[in-house]
């Protein structure tokens, strides 16, 4: 009977996990707004994403002049430089986030205009509304990745591993404190691609063959480097990509009309059709930063995100049908690393924790599965995993604490500051 009750308990608990997180998420959202740990949505790099929508639907301006002359006299543009061939405004990231976010942004238009609030694209319900699309997205994700991975696991390693890639990752700080950036985005859709890529290979349809052409689309759109997520489709199944060539040829056209805007902008601006827009910024791919993009007291994946090496051994352990991803996953993340650790700031700038990996945890997600399915069946490993993944969830959210509060520094902390900080809320 105590089995039966724990067994429903945790039926519900999986059945009700994203409304769940959705009420905690808006809290900690209300929260961060409300006592000042941040001054507003639109901030840091949420600039540039955000600079497309006051720029196409108040200014009616794509070149960001308007824009430019309202903020500064056209001597600056907060978010936005100057491309030097020409001086014409370049947003150094792309338009997917902009373009995601938009009917928010028409909702919050619509409210500013009815309640005859500044029209300027930055007052309080453009504001919130951005912060809230990035809220919506994250839950969208957690919602595609419960349902794969209810589809091969069971209800208890199903719901211990969202937990586990919610709370033991920086996901939730990137699905509410720093929702207006572009991980939850990213989060959101590479999440759904791995959904349609399964249900794609085992019955091919019209509609998911559009869904992933689209999405793959959107995930190029939103962060470009994130390109690389898109080999999963292939090699899930390499053996019979042959078989499959018009549909991928479907796809790809698909994807390129989606990216056909953002070319035509850089065409538009700069006279090329690919284009860095990182004025002065690159990859050094000769000399990349890999121990530190995974272990370093700064900014480690592993280090700040120790739940995540579940996935690495979960790799190694995985059953059944989750076998196909060894490939995708193992390729595609060890290019995704190299990218990351190539970057000429390879720590990203501000975060809690490193921030480009939030986008694939998705595939981090299958695997942690893997490892607690494994443990499952081993009373000893059960203990153990259960013991070391609770106290990783516990270190997790407490950091998360002391990033929000200002205890950890955003751009990552020395080994010194790390110990003298260690456990302290001050």
């Amino acid at each position: 009977m105590i089995w039966d009750a724990a067994r429903r308990a945790s039926d519900a608990a999986l059945r009700h996990f994203v409304a769940g997180i959705a009420l905690l998420a808006l809290a900690a959202y209300v929260a961060v707004y409300a006592f000042g740990l941040a001054d507003r949505p639109i901030r840091s790099d949420a600039v540039s994403y955000y600079l497309y929508l006051p720029a196409w639907i108040i200014d009616g301006d794509p070149t960001f002049e308007t824009e430019s002359i309202a903020c500064c006299q056209g001597a600056d543009l907060p978010g936005a430089r100057r491309w030097p061939a020409n001086g014409r405004w370049i947003d150094p990231v792309p338009i997917g986030v902009a373009v995601l976010m938009l009917p928010f942004f028409a909702g919050a238009d619509l409210l500013t205009r009815w309640s005859n609030m500044p029209r300027d694209g930055y007052s309080l319900y453009y504001q919130h509304f951005a912060g809230l699309a990035g809220v919506v997205y994250f839950l969208v994700g957690l919602a595609a990745l419960r349902w794969y991975l209810r589809r091969h696991f069971s209800t208890g390693v199903t719901l211990a591993t969202l937990v586990t890639i919610t709370f033991g990752t920086n996901l939730f700080h990137y699905g509410t404190y720093d929702s207006t950036f572009s991980h939850a985005y990213s989060f959101c859709l590479i999440a759904l691609l791995v959904m349609l890529t399964e249900r794609w290979w085992a019955t091919p349809t019209t509609f998911d063959t559009i869904a992933i052409g689209v999405v793959s689309g959107l995930i190029v759109l939103t962060r470009h480097p994130n390109a690389i997520f898109l080999a999963i489709v292939p090699l899930y199944d390499l053996t019979r990509v042959r078989a499959r060539v018009g549909a991928f040829a479907a796809i790809a056209g698909l994807g390129v009309a989606c990216l056909a805007p953002q070319l035509l902008i850089y065409k538009q601006t700069t006279g090329q059709w690919l284009v860095n827009a990182y004025v002065g910024g690159g990859f050094t791919f000769g000399s990349p930063h890999l121990v530190d993009v995974l272990f370093s007291v700064k900014k480690g994946l592993f280090f700040w995100s120790p739940a995540l090496l579940l996935a690495v051994f979960g790799l190694f352990v995985s059953r059944g049908a989750v076998r196909r991803w060894v490939l995708p996953a193992g390729v595609v993340v060890a290019l995704h690393t190299y990218v990351v650790a190539s970057w000429h700031v390879w720590d990203y700038g501000g975060s809690y924790g490193h921030r480009a990996f939030t986008d694939g945890f998705a595939l981090f997600a299958v695997f942690i599965a893997s490892a607690f399915a494994w443990a499952s069946t081993r009373r000893r490993a059960k203990a153990i995993v259960s013991a070391a993944t609770a106290a990783a969830i516990a270190l997790s959210l407490f950091q998360m604490t002391q990033y929000w509060i200002g205890v950890i520094p955003t751009g990552g902390p020395t080994w010194p500051e790390y110990r003298a900080h260690f456990l302290r809320l001050r």
